[in-house]
């Protein structure tokens, strides 16, 4: 598809560039009204280069979207002919380039018996309610007494309401 376009688009600056040195010939004649022709030429010359830019933003919306395909087939290819080890090589060259810059290493050796760190709380990560949050989200993430302590018989609220009214003397 592509490829037709571009050469239709040669072939019509080709021949329109003929045109144009017809003109010119057809100018010089005696007699000839010279503004006139000049106007033709510049008319000519002007759809010539608007046509031109009309193909033109076509075919680079059509290349980019070809490119973008080619380059995933490429890139697809390229990983499977690549051997896995070859990304130690790269860390190599990486770090050092880093080292030849003066920057310190990204590198470092963990212990053989090395574990990752668990919160001792048991409470999942996710359920964690940092302090750091403003007051007013503070507030609403705060938990009740008797939502965490299962052995607390009522609330808050209701011991408030249970309390004895002060008598008046």
């Amino acid at each position: 598809m592509r490829f037709p376009v571009y050469e239709s688009l040669s072939s019509l600056n080709r021949k329109l560039q003929d045109i144009l040195v017809i003109l010119e010939e057809i100018k010089k004649a005696p007699g000839m009204p010279r503004k006139s022709f000049e106007a033709y030429q510049v008319e000519i010359q002007y759809l010539r280069c608007h046509a031109t830019l009309d193909v033109l933003e076509v075919m680079n919306n059509a290349e980019i979207h070809e490119m973008a395909k080619l380059g995933k087939q490429k890139r697809d290819y390229e990983d499977s002919i690549r051997d896995v080890d070859d990304v130690y090589f790269e860390v190599q060259n990486r770090e050092e380039q880093r080292r030849k810059q003066g920057l310190p290493s990204l590198i470092g050796v963990l212990p053989v018996n090395y574990q990752p760190s668990v919160p001792e709380t048991g409470v999942p990560e996710d359920e964690i309610v940092t302090s750091e949050a403003s007051p007013r989200v503070r507030g609403q993430n705060r938990i009740e007494p008797s939502a965490y302590r299962p052995h607390a018989k009522s609330s808050a609220h209701s011991r408030r309401a249970r309390r004895r009214p002060e008598r008046a003397s």
